[in-house]
């Protein structure tokens, strides 16, 4: 962010009051009390919640010198004198207002990434593809709703050429929304597959949420989409024909940037790569079925801005699986598949299926967790799961959370006995049951939505103490 005075703030939020010094300078933005240093300005964003304005003085004792508050702060505590409010009307709206102004200063390139699945990944694929070329700036982790996006934004500088943006939703016009702040040139939407149900009647409404990116682009932009995906591949025709500037990805006949005669090779794919009339012989190092598509559309959005298929080539090899996103540990004879960082149907179904060719001397074991917001679906996405386990004959299936009981009926459904089936309240639960009955060459699979915490069950494996003969020792 470049620094800005209170007085700056004041004028680009159309600030009702500002209290305290107009001077005073903000190098920096923050919504978080609890990571707020010197120079930051604090927004108190009003959440479902928590409330920021109970956390105004813990931020300014930090060291925010300025905050933007939507009533009164009493600054109890700290020096009052070195504190400067500014008052609007909504806190959230001014912290995006801030955000779209900054990105009309600096003016960089913004892409915008969306879809059901594999945006944090592919945002981080794009990032490194096209830095290559340019000084890129990204979205941290998973900033990427309506406090993560201007966030990101916030974090641009002036030496910035392009910004990558990740845009999340959890129902209609959120992403349209994200899109009016960050102001995409260029628009890629991964996919669509269930999730967030608990808002959408259906398959095709989710579409069209996602679609809203394809509409928000200007008739200048370049819209990427999937061409694999039959939801995706009809948006530029039936959401964007404003959109000039088309690119498909993936392995259809159609796609622009395609993958062809895929091999699997450890812990990723070999393949060939075309662009066009150029093709390229591939090494990606990024295990399971959503790595290449994964790829492709961040290839698809490097080739947009100039980044030759001979540069992505040979970067290809140097990219890497992001924590807890699929990453393959391996602890003495013990493999790990960490799929911990979120879930959804799709998403689980796939890991499984990968998980059933990753090759095991010993036990496959599948640790699967509650699949949220899938409202109406809930019942039955988790039996899939659960049916899906036992069809690909793991040895042990761990389910853990409210949903637990429904994936275990799944598998038994399916064939799986009851005796290899054990279900579990909470991921620590799960975690101190497996870690001292791991053995020789077992393989295990994690995989479940963030907010079941099984990364903690990834620790244990990752931690439990090993003997020289890889069995866990007791």
């Amino acid at each position: 962010m470049i620094p800005l005075s209170a007085a700056q703030i004041s004028e680009i939020l159309s600030a009702q009051t500002i209290s305290g010094n107009p001077d005073k300078v903000a190098e920096s933005v923050t919504i978080d009390s609890r990571t707020t240093s010197d120079g930051d300005c604090f927004f108190a964003i009003i959440g479902e919640r928590l409330d920021g304005h109970d956390f105004a003085c813990q931020a300014m004792s930090a060291g925010a010198g300025i905050v933007v508050a939507e009533r009164p702060i009493h600054t109890i505590g700290t020096d009052s004198a070195d504190i400067t409010v500014i008052q609007v009307k909504d806190t959230t709206a001014s912290l995006q207002g801030l955000a779209s102004w900054l990105r009309q200063q600096l003016n960089p390139t913004v892409v915008g990434i969306t879809g059901s699945l594999g945006k944090t990944t592919t945002k981080e694929l794009t990032a490194a593809l096209l830095r290559i070329r340019y000084n890129v700036h990204a979205s941290p982790g998973n900033l990427n709703n309506q406090w993560g996006l201007p966030l990101s934004l916030l974090g641009l500088e002036a030496n910035h050429q392009v910004m990558v943006a990740e845009m999340a939703m959890s129902q209609a016009n959120e992403i349209s929304s994200l899109a009016v702040v960050a102001n995409p040139s260029i628009g890629v939407i991964t996919n669509v597959a269930p999730a967030h149900m608990e808002n959408f009647p259906d398959l095709a409404a989710v579409a069209a949420a996602k679609g809203e990116l394809a509409q928000q682009l200007p008739t200048s932009g370049t819209l990427i989409v999937n061409a694999d995906d039959p939801h995706t591949d009809a948006m530029p025709e039936k959401m964007a024909p404003h959109v000039v500037h088309v690119v498909r990805f993936g392995c259809d006949a159609s796609a622009d940037v395609r993958a062809t005669n895929l091999v699997s090779i450890s812990d990723g794919w070999a393949f060939d790569l075309h662009i066009g009339s150029a093709s390229r012989n591939i090494e990606l190092r990024l295990p399971g079925a959503a790595g290449v598509p994964n790829f492709l559309a961040a290839t698809a959005t490097a080739h947009a801005l100039d980044v030759s298929i001979d540069e992505i080539a040979a970067e290809a090899s140097k990219l890497e699986p992001l924590p807890n996103r699929g990453a393959i540990h391996r602890i003495g004879s013990i493999t790990l598949v960490d799929e911990s960082y979120n879930a959804s149907p799709m998403a689980m179904n796939m890991a499984l299926e990968d998980f059933a060719t990753l090759p095991t001397a010993g036990r496959r074991i599948a640790v699967l967790g509650d699949m949220l917001e899938m409202g109406d679906w809930t019942d039955q996405v988790h039996r899939d799961a659960g049916g899906k386990a036992a069809e690909i004959k793991v040895d042990l299936l761990l389910a853990v959370g409210t949903c637990a009981a429904l994936m275990a009926e799944g598998a038994t459904g399916n064939g799986m006995i009851q005796e290899r089936i054990h279900a579990f309240d909470t991921a620590e639960e799960a975690a101190s049951w497996l870690a001292p009955r791991l053995q020789d060459g077992d393989t295990v699979l994690v995989k479940g939505s963030r907010a079941i915490h099984l990364e903690r069950v990834a620790q244990a494996v990752t931690t439990a103490p090993v003997g020289s003969n890889g069995v866990m020792e007791s």
